[in-house]
């Protein structure tokens, strides 16, 4: 069966550093392979420990430079154009997220790359029409106080992000975490580096400071995984993906107390009841459990019921 969709020769993946594409600084790399075939398409250049300290510095210093200088209406702004150049890129987008996990190109067109976009623009919008909070009291003297709610960015964020929905569950992260004012580093699965590879040029393309938007390649323990959990310049972890990865996460993050965000091993069941109609239960839990070949968190891995079917032949 011929894959017309997928590379028939292989490129190079790289990290996207303070807004620079790198080669790892060890020289080590690791093949990228088209599930759709089994081939390998791509070369992709594994970060070192370096190289993700490199990526924390660059973070840091945009946040305490141009990226934490700027108003929310400046930063709404930037995020919005991001938004808006993966659509008008999301072709791109869609033959590497197809390369990457073998999905279907309608699938991923009426799904992973819009809602990708669509993360930035909403979270854009959420932040721009978040209200201030304040408000006066008395005090014992006679007097006023004036109370209120002073937002500020909780700093570097370790984003990493699952295989399954690779663009989509990372800017699922990273929008609310630049609408914030926050910069992050993002460490994509090892088996789905492209989309995230390539969102850097999106963000050099709308003019997003260096070091807000960063990229590192790897794998788990002993790799940029743990690099970048382990980090002291880390201020929070956000994570998708399996239980004993975010457990091991879960004491990196114990050092310095740091904040975490995690989903693991997320399923659901789905719940009948014996007034259903048989027939549409069977065609919508068939539609939701087979969907991206049953690999979507939001999935129905089982179902329960209250009572006992009957069917009419």
């Amino acid at each position: 069966m011929a894959h017309e969709n997928i590379p028939a020769v292989t490129d190079t993946i790289l990290n996207f550093i303070g807004g620079d594409y790198r080669r790892g600084s060890t020289g080590k790399t690791f093949d990228n392979f088209a599930p759709a075939t089994g081939l390998r398409i791509g070369t992709v250049h594994e970060a070192s420990e370096a190289d993700v300290a490199d990526a924390v510095a660059a973070a840091k210093a945009a946040l305490n430079g141009p990226w934490g200088k700027m108003t929310t209406a400046e930063r709404v702004k930037l995020i919005s154009a991001v938004a808006t150049e993966i659509e008008r890129r999301a072709d791109d987008f869609l033959a590497a997220e197809v390369a990457d996990t073998g999905k279907p190109r309608h699938v991923a067109s009426h799904i992973d790359i819009p809602r990708g976009a669509a993360n930035f623009g909403m979270f854009a919008d959420v932040i721009s029409t978040t209200p201030t909070e304040s408000f006066a009291t008395a005090t014992p003297d006679g007097g006023q106080a004036l109370n209120y709610v002073v937002r500020k960015p909780k700093g570097v964020i370790a984003v990493i992000c699952p295989w399954n929905f690779p663009l989509l569950l990372m800017t699922w992260k990273v929008g609310p975490a630049l609408a914030c004012g926050n910069t992050v580093v993002v460490k994509p699965s090892e088996e789905t580096p492209r989309t995230a590879a390539l969102l850097g040029e999106v963000m050099n393309a709308v003019g997003m400071p260096e070091g807000v938007y960063n990229v590192v390649h790897g794998f788990g323990a002993g790799s940029a995984g743990e690099f970048l959990t382990s980090n002291p310049d880390i201020d929070a972890i956000t994570f998708t993906g399996e239980t004993g990865t975010g457990q091991a996460i879960m004491q990196k993050a114990a050092v310095g107390v740091r904040d975490i965000s995690f989903e693991l091993g997320g399923k659901n069941p789905a719940v009948v009841f014996a007034d259903a109609d048989l027939d549409k239960v069977v065609e919508g839990l068939s539609r939701s459990v087979f969907l991206n070949t049953g690999q979507v968190c939001s999935g129905p891995s089982g179902s329960m019921s209250n009572g006992r079917f009957s069917t009419n032949s």
